[in-house]
């Protein structure tokens, strides 16, 4: 586990999941990752989820573009902060 992924898990849901919103947006190795597996991708990525986070993200699909998954996380993002 790297120093990032160690940090994250020692912040507050929101800010790991504004942390995951952004990580999204940004590699898209990761951004594949979450499509196959997302629950696991995050959490192998070091970030804690919790009930209401794994339904955010069960109800998302991952089948939508690349395009369209980034505006919906953009919206979730902006919710967060």
């Amino acid at each position: 586990m790297n120093n990032e992924e160690e940090e994250v898990k020692g912040m507050s849901n929101q800010e790991a999941m504004q942390q995951l919103a952004d990580r999204f947006m940004n590699d898209a190795g990761f951004r594949e990752e979450m499509r196959q597996d997302p629950e696991g991708a995050a959490e192998r990525s070091g970030y804690q989820l919790d009930e209401e986070d794994r339904q955010a993200l069960r109800s998302v699909d991952w089948s939508d573009s690349d395009e369209q998954l980034n505006e919906r996380v953009s919206k979730a993002y902006r919710s967060w902060c």
